[in-house]
This record gives structure tokens, C-alpha cells and sequence, in this order.
């Protein structure tokens, strides 16, 4: 019965997002991803690093991981939840879990 709760909860803010034409970022806690071309990437509802290479970086997501793909990439910030890579951006990967 809980996990039912959970799942309407989720269900109630995607309907109440398209019914009053907000953007599901405005909860605490949910994931924004804002690519910008191909050099610059903003995670926001970041939960922690997983993997960092110049070729892969993986972060942990509320459901799920974030891969990022790409050459030279860096964790250029990261703070509360909040990150910022830089580099050249190949492909961004989500994996449930």
C-alpha cells in the first residue's frame, strides 16, 4: 500500500505540472539536466559521484545514474546537489535502477 502512495504522489505532480503549465524542476529533490552545445553540462539533484575519468563521468541520480560521455571532461563545480562539467560531450546516458 505504501509503494502505491508513492507511485500517486508522483503521478499527482506530472498532472498537476501539465494542468497549471509548470516545469517539474520546481519540487525539491527532482533532477534538471541543462546541456548547453556541447562543451558545458549542469546537473542539479545530484546525489554524489560515482565515476570520474576525462573519457566518463557518472552521477547518481534520485532514480537512477547519469552517464556522461565524452573527452576531456571535468567536474568544473559541485555544490549542494549541484554539478558542473565541462569538456567535449559525446553522448549522456540515464540508467535505471
Amino acid at each position: 500500500m505504501g509503494e502505491r502512495k508513492h507511485e500517486d504522489r508522483g503521478g499527482m505532480k506530472e498532472r498537476l505540472c501539465r494542468a497549471l503549465d509548470l516545469s517539474p524542476d520546481i519540487f525539491p529533490g527532482e533532477t534538471l539536466v541543462e546541456l548547453r552545445g556541447r562543451g558545458s553540462l549542469s546537473v542539479s539533484g545530484c546525489r554524489g559521484i560515482l565515476d570520474y575519468t576525462p573519457e566518463l563521468i557518472r552521477l547518481s541520480l534520485k532514480k537512477g545514474n547519469l552517464l556522461i560521455e565524452g573527452r576531456r571532461l571535468s567536474c568544473a563545480s559541485y555544490l549542494a546537489g549541484s554539478v558542473g562539467i565541462d569538456g567535449q560531450i559525446d553522448s549522456l546516458r540515464f540508467e535505471e535502477m
